[in-house]
């Protein structure tokens, strides 16, 4: 069904993946930063994760059918999310309690929806990437809960988030070269 030879090394979820992790540093390093900077950098990493994601798009259509079609989608909420938030700051400090959880949920349901193709590669690195989405869900469903104390603990929250699915891109890299 998949074609293991076909794929290669994913520079694109490789770069997502290390621009990630250096947006999770910098939010752990520095805390007290405020909301309106916190607004830009994740306009920025959406508006970067959207584009990877329509890159890979075609190539993960001919693997997984349809529901390639849903990572589009995604992708396409990830760059109207970024320019929204850098075109409107304040709207975006109000609405990002909510707009993160709803931002996880719909990435990690879709990253679960497509992580299949990850097996023919490594069924390591796909229970990794399995269990860093569910931990993505579960994140979700507890910012949904109380908004309020999301933002209030945004910066670790979107620590975390910025943290795991840049070590799933860095994982999914590496997947498709094996």
């Amino acid at each position: 069904m998949f074609r293991k030879n076909e794929w290669h090394f994913d520079w694109s979820e490789f770069m997502t993946g290390i621009i990630f992790l250096i947006v999770a540093y910098c939010l752990f390093n520095q805390p007290g930063k405020t909301l309106s900077g916190l607004v830009i950098v994740i306009a920025i990493a959406a508006i970067i994760r959207g584009i990877a994601k329509i890159s890979a798009y075609s190539r993960l259509c001919q693997e997984t059918g349809m529901r390639a079609t849903l990572m589009l989608v995604d992708a396409i909420v990830d760059v109207i999310l970024g320019i929204l938030f850098i075109l409107n700051i304040p709207a975006g400090v109000a609405a990002l309690g909510y707009i993160f959880a709803f931002w996880f949920l719909f990435d990690s349901i879709v990253a679960l929806l497509n992580v299949g193709h990850l097996k023919q590669f490594n069924t390591g690195l796909y229970i990794v990437s399995m269990i860093l989405n569910i931990l993505g869900v579960i994140v979700g469903i507890l910012l949904l809960m109380d908004p309020v104390v999301t933002a209030v603990t945004m910066v670790t929250l979107v620590g975390f988030y910025f943290a795991f699915f840049g070590i799933n891109a860095i994982i999914i890299a590496f997947a498709r070269r094996l």
